[in-house]
């Protein structure tokens, strides 16, 4: 009887409904978890599936949210007849309530989207766009969801690169207008007196989400995306609790936040390693592993018989690969576009999926030596250091004594300079085409081919392969004053 006793105590306190003494409001106990830039990884599905039937014995109103990116990095989602569909299946299965669309979200275009977001059994949020120029039915800016008497707005934000739209190939966002999002969330500060608690479930980093909580503290949490970033401690800044929970469904985010009545008094953020979980969901894990089973992706092609390591070296192998596809006299690729960190041994179609999974088109193009000044001078990344590979010569980024770009130079194989009244034949995926800030009068033209699919005949062609990558980029900088 007492154990009985004792474990009816423990749920009235944890659902929320249990009346501490002295207290003459109800206090409401809400646990919020939280994923973000999954990447179509299913592996640690059924361990998060666990966590969740396991909080919700002990807690009454649990919710289940992600801040976007849950596309783009799993072949077995992204190549799966129809793309995506073994994501939203399990996140269906989870039992989720809300994902704020991210910009991978895009990638498949916007009938797959459509087709996607019709299979949820979830809303997907966002408020800083205006999808009235596209066949992408406009989505809510912001969902309330509500636990017991308690209810909480969530508002939905994505980033936007230096073109105004957000980091996916800009074919899958035609007629598609966006917005500032740290801008777009001043207009929503009426949902304090909407809702019992505020919460931004956003998707444009990490600062992004400081710099919002500096400006709006209305904001109770700001729940993130984007930058990848792990907050093992989340911290409150000026007030407002901001989590992120790393990449890849490596971890879990749980924000609990406490109510006496309608106030919130009490917020708090972990992170949950789900690799450390004990049990999982069997049922989702068979299903995982159904998913996963693609005999087609399993297939060996060929062989590293040397690791090849890091993204430098693995951008040497990927635009020789482009290069020799169409013996073109330059191939690039641009390092964000490669999403391992190695290849070694054995390799199978999935894993160059994995490296690959954003279905771009090789673009060939013809353009002068100072169109290629150009997509390299603006290419540079906070170090100063180009953000895109070279095949079939190297390049050199000069810098003034302050540390300023000064001019770039780029060398044939021969290590002869390029000549500016030549013009020169190159490949590059799409997305290198379409987003990057790239100035030439020939825009290129579709070669009909998915970058991977070249990765994958040149491995097939060469089967087993001894490469290794070299130093095809060197920053100079002058003597400073």
């Amino acid at each position: 009887m007492r154990t009985i006793f004792k474990r009816t105590f423990y749920l009235l306190l944890f659902s929320g409904v249990f009346l501490l003494p002295g207290c003459s409001e109800q206090e409401t106990l809400v646990v919020i978890f939280h994923t973000n830039d999954t990447h179509a990884n299913l592996d640690n599905y059924p361990a998060m599936a666990k966590l969740i039937e396991e909080e919700k014995i002990l807690s009454e109103h649990v919710l289940v949210v992600s801040a976007g990116d849950i596309f783009s990095g799993n072949p077995m989602v992204d190549y799966f007849d129809p793309p995506g569909y073994p994501q939203i299946d399990l996140m269906n299965r989870l039992g989720y309530n809300l994902n704020t669309i991210g910009n991978h979200e895009f990638d498949y275009g916007i009938e797959v989207l459509k087709d996607r977001m019709a299979q949820a059994d979830f809303p997907f949020i966002l408020a800083n766009l205006d999808t009235e120029g596209s066949d992408l039915p406009q989505p809510d800016p912001y969902h309330i969801l509500r636990a017991g008497r308690r209810t909480i707005a969530f508002l939905g934000l994505v980033q936007l690169n230096h073109m105004g739209i957000p980091s996916a190939h800009p074919d899958n966002l035609k007629g598609i207008e966006f917005f500032s999002p740290v801008e777009t969330a001043s207009r929503f500060e009426f949902l304090t007196g909407k809702a019992d608690a505020v919460i931004g479930l956003t998707h444009h980093g990490f600062r992004s989400d400081t710099l919002m909580a500096s400006l709006y503290p209305w904001f109770d949490v700001i729940i993130g995306g984007h930058s990848h970033t792990l907050t093992l401690n989340p911290m409150l800044h000026n007030d407002v609790l901001v989590t992120q929970a790393g990449s890849n469904l490596d971890y879990v985010g749980k924000v609990t936040l406490l109510f006496r009545g309608r106030e919130l008094v009490e917020k708090r953020g972990e992170m949950i390693n789900l690799g450390a979980i004990e049990g999982r969901d069997e049922l989702l894990a068979a299903l995982v592993d159904e998913y996963a089973g693609n005999p087609v992706l399993n297939r060996v092609i060929g062989r590293m018989n040397r690791p090849l390591v890091g993204k430098p070296d693995l951008g040497c192998f990927i635009t020789d690969a482009y290069r020799e596809h169409g013996n073109y006299d330059f191939a690039f690729q641009n390092y964000g576009g490669i999403r391992v960190d190695s290849l070694t041994g054995e390799i199978r179609i999935s894993d160059i999926f994995r490296m690959d999974p954003f279905g771009n088109e090789l673009v060939s193009m013809e353009v002068t030596y100072s169109e290629l000044q150009n997509l390299i001078g603006n290419s540079l990344s906070g170090n100063n250091y180009p953000s895109v590979q070279i095949s079939g010569g190297r390049i050199e980024v000069h810098l003034n004594g302050e540390g300023t770009l000064q001019e770039v130079k780029i060398f044939n194989q021969s290590d002869d300079e390029l000549s500016t009244g030549n013009r020169y034949q190159v490949a590059m995926p799409s997305y290198i085409a379409s987003a990057f800030n790239f100035e030439r009068e020939d825009q290129g033209y579709g070669t009909g081919i998915i970058t991977a699919q070249v990765l994958i005949d040149q491995i097939t062609r060469l089967q087993d392969i001894d490469y290794s990558g070299s130093q095809r980029t060197s920053v100079i900088r002058a003597e400073g004053k």
